[in-house]
């Protein structure tokens, strides 16, 4: 995968910057430009010759790229930014449409991409966050007491609160939404203010530097509440004696139980 050289020498410099102290005072204030990224740029749709020149020479200059196997790979070291780019295969302009693409000025598709800082991590820090080891006498079998059952459960993190179904609401319709916290993402958040018959989740998944918050609405179902509404009215209805002229139905729906409640039956045999 060929890389790109970097200009490293004094004499190059100094061929650049002209004096000596010029070259000093650049290399003093380093420190504060821009940290250069390797990027990966990538082909994969075939081709004896790829090449590509971008927006980060200002399109001055084509750069090979290396085959390997069907692909074709280049990296380049570029400072964080956007860049526009395109590529020359076998001769011919062509863009990936597997890649983040543009028009450009003249309406030709071109292909972009987004180059961040990179930011190390640092392993060792993270050792002080991880826990101790279990001390072999926490491990026993013992029952559990009604004490351990009446304990109360542990208090949420109020960090966890910080939702944004819990935003109060704004008349502005073009103003921008809080950015999420990182610890609640790829949770799922009841509303706490649902007014109705309906229950209100949501749960906020980040891609890349998108955050796209998804929000369902469950209502109650109809035949339930239609259900609920027909007891409530059979409540209210006056109790009435059984009609022993339809006895035979074996059932009566005038009391004020929800409930049918069977008829008992004379013993006729005794009359006879």
């Amino acid at each position: 995968m060929p890389m790109e050289p970097a200009l490293s020498r004094p004499e190059e410099v100094l061929g650049h910057r002209g004096t000596n102290a010029e070259f000093h005072s650049d290399v003093a204030g380093w420190p504060s430009q821009p940290r250069l990224v390797p990027t990966k740029i990538l082909w994969t749709n075939g081709g004896n010759s790829v090449e590509v020149e971008g927006s980060f020479d200002n399109w001055t200059t084509r750069h090979s790229l290396q085959r390997s196997g069907k692909d074709f790979t280049l990296v380049k070291l570029l400072a964080p930014g956007v860049y526009q780019f395109r590529f020359i295969v076998d001769g011919v302009w062509k863009w990936a449409e597997d890649e983040p693409a543009v028009q450009d000025d003249e309406g030709n598709y071109v292909n972009v991409m987004e180059v961040h800082e990179y930011v190390p991590e640092n392993l060792e820090s993270l050792s002080g966050f991880e826990p101790p080891a279990s001390p072999p006498s926490s491990y026993s079998n013992p029952m559990p007491t009604p004490d351990d059952y009446a304990k109360e459960p542990p208090v949420m993190p109020p960090h966890l609160q910080l939702t944004l179904l819990n935003v109060p609401p704004t008349t502005d319709a073009a103003a921008p939404l809080p950015r999420p916290q990182h610890v609640v993402l790829n949770h799922l958040y009841c509303q706490r203010t649902s007014q109705g018959n309906g229950l209100i989740v949501g749960t906020t998944h980040r891609y890349r530097s998108k955050y796209v918050t998804t929000v369902m609405y469950k209502p109650k179902r109809r035949y339930q509440t239609a259900v609920d509404l027909g007891l409530r009215q059979l409540d209210h209805l006056p109790q009435q004696e059984p009609d022993h002229h339809h006895r035979t139905s074996g059932q009566h729906f005038g009391t004020s139980s929800s409930r049918p409640r069977p008829i008992p039956h004379r013993d006729e045999s005794r009359h006879s």
